[in-house]
C-alpha cells in the first residue's frame, strides 16, 4: 500500500469512513488520466469517498488539521493549526484578500493570507492567535498558510515568542518604494489608509505614521528594507512631527516621499535587522563611506 493510499485511509478513518486500499487506488488511478495528481488528487478522493458515505468532506480536512510549529511546515496542501503572533501586516492589492502579512512562533516566521470568502476578521499586529484548519501552500519558493471558510481564528492571551532571524547586508539603495514617507493607518487594523479609506473598514480617520520601504542592492542580490518611524528619523533626521509640518506647508503629503528619495537613493548602507522572508526590518543602518587613496590611484594610472 502506497503512502498516499495510507494517508487517505487514515484521514477517512478519523471521520468514521471505511475504504479499502483498492477503492482508494482505483480513484487515484482514474484521476491520473485527467492529470490530477499529488495533494489535489488526495483531496478529491477524500471528498468523493466521504460524500459517498454521507459524511461532510470538510470534516475530513478539519479532522486532519495538525497542530504544528512553523518550522515543521514542509508540505504543500496540508491542513494545520498554529499558535502564532502577528509580526507585520502588508497592504493587499487584491479585492479577494482580506489581509496578508507575517506571523511567527518560536521556530520561525511565515506569510499568511486571509481570503475574503473566509469571513474571518482581520488580525491585529502584535497580538497572538490560535489558528485552526489553515492550509499550507508553496508559492514563489516559500511556504505560506492560507485561511479559508473552514479556518477558525481565536485571540489568545499567551505571549508567543517569535524567533529572530537577524541579518546584516550591505549595498546601495536603488529604489524608494511607493508607500514610503508620511502615511495614514487605520485605527482599527493598522493597515495603510488610501484616499481616506481602509480596505477592510471603509472611510476612517487615519492616524499618521512615518516609514521607508526601500530596495538595497549589492550587485548580486537585493533586500527589501522596512524602516519604522524611529529608524526613519535616525536615517533622515525627519521625525513624524516634522514630516507633518512639511506636508502642511507644501499642501502635499508626497513631499516627504520626494525628500526621502533624494536623500538616500544611490548611497551605500550597511543594515542589520530581522529577516522576515520578504522584508528586512531594519534595526540599525549606517552610511558606508569609501575612502579613496589618491596616491594608489595615481600610481595605478601611471602604470597603465
Amino acid at each position: 500500500m502506497s503512502n498516499d493510499v495510507a494517508d487517505i485511509q487514515a484521514t477517512l478513518k478519523n471521520i468514521g469512513v471505511t475504504a479499502t486500499p483498492e477503492q482508494i487506488q482505483n480513484k487515484l488511478n482514474a484521476l491520473v488520466k485527467f492529470n490530477v495528481t499529488g495533494n489535489e488528487a488526495k483531496r478529491n478522493v477524500v471528498r468523493s469517498l466521504a460524500k459517498g458515505a454521507g459524511v461532510d468532506p470538510v470534516a475530513a480536512f478539519k479532522a486532519g488539521s495538525t497542530p504544528v510549529h512553523i518550522s515543521e511546515i514542509k508540505e504543500d496542501g496540508k491542513w494545520v493549526s498554529l499558535r502564532v503572533k502577528v509580526i507585520q501586516l502588508w497592504d493587499s492589492t487584491s479585492d479577494k484578500i482580506t489581509q496578508t502579512g507575517l506571523i511567527g512562533d518560536e521556530t520561525g516566521v511565515i506569510k499568511f493570507t486571509i481570503w475574503r470568502t473566509s469571513g474571518a476578521l482581520p488580525l491585529e499586529e502584535g497580538k497572538s492567535y490560535e489558528i485552526k484548519s489553515a492550509v499550507t501552500n508553496f508559492f514563489n519558493e516559500r511556504y505560506q498558510v492560507n485561511l479559508n471558510k473552514n479556518s477558525t481564528v481565536a485571540e489568545i492571551t499567551d505571549e508567543i515568542a517569535v524567533a529572530q532571524q537577524t541579518e546584516t547586508f550591505t549595498g546601495v539603495i536603488v529604489d524608494v518604494q511607493t508607500g514610503s514617507g508620511l502615511i495614514k493607518r487605520c485605527p482599527e487594523c493598522n493597515r495603510q489608509v488610501k484616499k481616506g479609506a481602509c480596505g477592510e473598514h471603509g472611510q476612517v480617520e487615519g492616524i499618521y505614521d512615518l516609514r521607508i520601504k526601500a530596495v538595497l542592492d549589492n550587485g548580486v542580490e537585493i533586500r527589501e528594507l522596512l524602516l519604522d518611524a524611529e529608524m526613519t528619523h535616525q536615517l533622515t533626521g525627519i521625525n513624524l512631527e516634522k514630516a507633518k509640518d512639511m506636508a502642511h506647508e507644501a499642501l502635499d503629503q508626497t513631499v516627504v516621499f520626494t525628500e526621502f528619495e533624494g536623500m538616500i537613493t544611490g548611497k551605500y548602507y550597511e543594515v542589520s535587522g530581522n529577516n522576515t522572508g520578504r522584508y528586512l526590518i531594519v534595526k540599525k543602518i549606517t552610511l558606508v563611506t569609501i575612502e579613496l587613496n589618491v596616491a594608489q590611484i595615481e600610481a595605478a594610472v601611471e602604470a597603465v
